[in-house]
């Protein structure tokens, strides 16, 4: 053979071969079995979307305990850090200034006794007064009464008189109206048959093209000028037929029947009525007046002001009483959180310019979280939302109240102070502890998720899933938004029941048989 006929033959079984292969390896591929796989369906969720911020804790109360009275401290009964109750007694300290209050209660007291003395000058005055004022409304009622008896009956009269005049000059209006109607529907039927017959003859004319149409149409607009003021002039003609009402007549007419009916019923009796009233109603005050001065009604005004001297009285004695007592209390449940003063310190009032308190007292069964926001996240919260803290120490989510947030910003770092209060009633946080503090920003329903794994290749908010239609595999293209606890938000809709693969997707392509695990 030649060496051509040779590489012939070679070449033609290298092809033959591989035909072989390639059959060889679409039979196997047929013939592989389904592929085993996981499947889910798409769930729904709500997603609360909150940022955080840092602050710190401080007591929700806190008081300065002074001195009741001004002197030495003589001796301490509490410590800082023990827990009180209102009333507990916190320290002693000397009666001094008690001395103070026990002269301004003087003054007082005897301010109220001028007080009294002046009321017993000058209440009877103004009773008898009362009396003088209820006697001249007496008099101008019954002078009122003796115009009405003498004018009421011919007041009313005149009205009737008037109304009748009224409805009789309503009438005349009416028909003299009605007359004009009648005469204008008659000069227009005349000017409307006359029109007509003008514009029938320029009809005949312009149809023959012996007048322009410029003067047609000066004809024809005339015609239909005098129709629609004939057919105005029907309408106005029509408003006066037998047993149409007019207003004007029947607002006459209603007039003169109210009119007719108080003569009927006498009406000036009414006013007379009214007018004894008004003499009776001043009658009876005149006696409540007279009664007051029979019965000293000043007499119960002197009572009062006695009464207030004897609470002045009284309050002389609770200062005599503060003078002996120089007991300093606790005014609130709380812990001492700080002491001021030491036994042998000089004490003052909390009035006193230069004071200084004994202890500070803060109540710890409710806490006050304290923060700065930026202004534009101020902006989304408002006074009694609900926020969220937790502590560095592992105390989470504890509910707070907002009760304050400021009205300005802070210039220097565009922030806002922000209060809320957190309940503490077993006493577990402590004030000054640092927190972070949670706010709600937005919350997003009806999210579809799925496992994070069902998605492949995923690149600019796009991604592939298989997902089970018959017993194959199909890859379909979804959009996808946030990844949040292993599971991506796919903005794309599914439909409902939808079997997405969660596994073994390298084995997969589109087409693919697949058998769906159950569990």
């Amino acid at each position: 053979m030649s060496s051509k006929h040779v590489l012939k033959t070679q070449v033609l079984w290298h092809l033959v071969i591989i035909c072989c292969f390639s059959v060889s390896t679409v039979m196997a591929q047929n013939t592989t079995s389904p592929v085993t796989v996981s499947v889910t369906t798409p769930r729904r969720a709500t997603f609360v979307a909150a940022k955080d911020y840092t602050g710190h804790l401080q007591p929700n109360a806190e008081v300065k305990v002074f001195a009741n009275v001004s002197g030495k401290l003589v001796s301490i009964e509490r410590q800082v850090g023990q827990s009180v109750t209102k009333g507990d007694v916190l320290a002693q300290s000397s009666a001094k200034e008690a001395a103070l209050a026990v002269i301004r209660a003087e003054s007082a007291f005897s301010s109220a006794q001028s007080q009294l003395t002046t009321t017993q000058a000058s209440a009877q005055a103004r009773v008898e007064s009362q009396l003088a004022v209820a006697q001249e409304t007496l008099m101008a009622a019954q002078a009122t009464l003796v115009e009405t008896k003498s004018l009421a009956e011919m007041r009313i009269r005149n009205q009737l008189t008037q109304a009748e005049s009224a409805y009789k000059a309503a009438q005349a209006t009416i028909e003299r109206s009605k007359i004009n109607a009648e005469q204008a529907l008659q000069r227009a039927k005349v000017e409307l048959d006359k029109n007509k017959l003008e514009f029938e003859r320029n009809k005949a004319l312009h149809e023959k093209q012996h007048i322009s149409d410029s003067n047609f149409e000066a004809v024809e607009r005339s015609f239909k000028v005098s129709q629609t003021r004939y057919e105005e002039a029907v309408v106005t003609e029509a408003q006066f037929k037998e047993g149409t009402t007019h207003p004007s007549v029947e607002k006459t007419k209603a007039e003169l029947a109210v009119a007719q009916k108080v003569v009927e019923s006498r009406g000036w009796e009414r006013e007379i009525a009214s007018a004894e009233s008004k003499v009776t109603q001043a009658q009876a005050s005149l006696n409540t007046a007279q009664k007051l001065v029979e019965a000293k009604s000043w007499e119960h005004e002197i009572a009062i002001a006695k009464a207030a001297v004897t609470q002045a009285s009284e309050q002389l004695k609770l200062a005599q009483e503060q003078f002996s007592d120089a007991t300093i209390k606790s005014t609130i449940d709380g812990i001492i959180a700080t002491q001021h003063l030491k036994a042998g310190d000089y004490t003052q009032l909390a009035s006193s310019p230069t004071g200084k308190p004994v202890f500070t007292v803060v109540a710890v069964d409710v806490l006050k979280a304290v923060w700065n926001m930026p202004a534009g996240d101020a902006r989304r919260i408002n006074n009694g939302d609900l926020v969220l803290i937790s502590t560095d120490s592992g105390i989470r989510n504890i509910a707070g109240t907002v009760t304050f947030i400021s009205p300005t910003v802070n210039p220097d770092n565009n922030t806002v102070l922000v209060h809320a209060t957190v309940p503490n009633s077993e006493n577990s946080i402590k004030p000054g502890t640092a927190i972070t503090v949670s706010i709600k920003t937005g919350e997003r329903k009806n999210v579809q998720l799925l496992p994070l794994r069902s998605v492949l290749n995923i690149q600019n908010g796009s991604g592939t899933i298989f997902v089970v239609e018959g017993n194959v595999a199909r890859a379909k293209q979804v959009n996808v938004g946030g990844v949040h606890s292993g599971e991506i938000e796919v903005t794309s809709q599914l439909a409902r029941g939808t079997q997405v693969i969660v596994d073994n997707q390298h084995r997969l392509e589109d087409g693919t048989a697949v058998s769906v695990r159950r569990d």
